[in-house]
């Protein structure tokens, strides 16, 4: 049990980490960064406000991994008995 929470964590992270630069370019690409005009922004540099594919990419290759690893109890060929 533990052992498929911490691959779900592992994973979870591989994929936020190797999606986010592309998210970043693709929020450089379309405009969707927050330029700091005034003295209400706290950022000195323009930030990317695109980050949300790269949660719901993570949040779906886990939803995944956890739909193909276990069945439900269901009768497959992974869990038969002879």
């Amino acid at each position: 049990m533990w052992g498929d929470v911490a691959i779900a964590f592992l994973l979870a992270f591989i994929v936020a980490f190797m999606a986010t630069p592309y998210t970043i370019k693709i929020a450089q690409k379309i405009g969707a960064v927050d330029v700091p005009k005034d003295q209400r922004r706290m950022h000195k540099k323009a930030m990317p406000k695109f980050g949300g594919p790269a949660v719901i990419l993570r949040f779906s290759s886990i939803s995944w991994l956890f739909t193909c690893s276990y069945d439900n109890g269901r009768n497959t060929k992974l869990n038969r008995t002879r």
